[in-house]
């Protein structure tokens, strides 16, 4: 009996280590901050924004860091969504007053999807998100796309999801009054194969859901709040959605039984360091972002050059 006991808890010492910390990856560029991050399955590669510097970076699983993108177009990269189906990169682009290239003339008023192919880099198409709320607040964070090829972009700054098509028009896809408010509101988004998006407003952590073909029939889905939740990840494996919150520093496994009406809560993970923000789906791992952007946002705190993905088996 107490041999058993003694290899249970073994067991589950080095599987906990396992699945939490054994893979994570370390990687350093100066003063990167991160917040988007992508999976490329066929190169076994991670694609990384910046925030600081608005540029796009490749890391490996050895942790080296180099530059894939680095174009005048982009003043903060945050939300990047990969499709590989097409090889394409969306990146989000806009001016959130943090970029080595902010200026009076584009902070919160700058937002664009700008679309690149994932292999040489190349510029697919640039869409102009900011001159459809012309006047208004705009930042435009978390992207995703549906099976028709058109992609779904949150505004954090005004109460708007834009729609951008396959050859890259963009337009407004849905607007809410209950979506408006100061700070940071709209945030993750996710795409769900029957047909709807899942959003989160961070504050005060109202999950929705919105069906794709029907974009005013907005619900609030029945769950705990999610308060400060930043980067969603839908798994549709195993049908569960992963909100990241960096208010709680957690990464919260999500599952539904009655089509996302409703969900509850199935697993918790602590992030690493401080400031999680998004993830990526790589084999049978979840990749999340540790960002650190608490030291970005305040003037007055140590800046970093070395971050780390995460690693949280499903």
């Amino acid at each position: 009996m107490k041999k058993l006991l003694l290899q249970t808890t073994l067991f589950l010492t080095l599987f906990t280590a396992f699945n939490i910390h054994a893979q994570d990856i370390t990687f350093k560029s100066d003063t990167l901050y991160p917040e988007g991050i992508a999976y490329h399955a066929k190169r076994d590669v991670f694609f990384v924004s910046s925030l600081r510097h608005g540029k796009i970076g490749i890391v490996d699983r050895k942790g080296n860091y180099k530059v894939f993108i680095d174009s005048p177009e982009m003043i903060s990269a945050i939300g990047i969504r990969l499709n590989e189906k097409t090889n394409t990169l969306y990146v989000c682009t806009s001016d959130p007053g943090v970029s080595t290239k902010t200026s009076p003339a584009t902070q919160r008023k700058f937002a664009k999807l700008i679309a690149y192919d994932a292999t040489t880099g190349a510029q697919k198409y640039n869409a102009d998100l900011g001159a459809l709320n012309a006047g208004g607040l705009n930042f435009a964070n978390d992207v995703t796309f549906d099976n028709e090829g058109n992609v779904y972009v949150t505004n954090s700054f005004s109460p708007i999801i834009y729609k951008v098509d396959a050859v890259g028009t963009p337009s407004i896809f849905t607007t809410y009054d209950e979506w408006k408010g100061d700070g940071f509101r709209l945030n993750g988004i996710v795409y769900h194969p029957d047909g709807f998006l899942m959003v989160v407003v961070s504050n005060p952590g109202i999950l929705y859901k919105i069906p794709v073909k029907k974009p005013q029939e907005i619900k609030k889905v029945k769950c705990l709040l999610l308060l400060g939740a930043d980067g969603l990840i839908y798994n549709p494996a195993n049908k569960e959605l992963v909100v990241i919150s960096n208010f709680s520093q957690e990464i919260i496994r999500m599952r539904s039984t009655d089509n996302w009406e409703s969900a509850l809560p199935w697993d918790r993970f602590k992030s690493v360091n401080t400031f999680p923000t998004t993830g990526t789906i790589g084999g049978p791992y979840y990749y999340i972002l540790n960002a650190k952007l608490n030291e970005l946002f305040d003037p007055k705190a140590a800046k970093s050059s070395t971050f780390l993905i995460q690693q949280i088996r499903f």
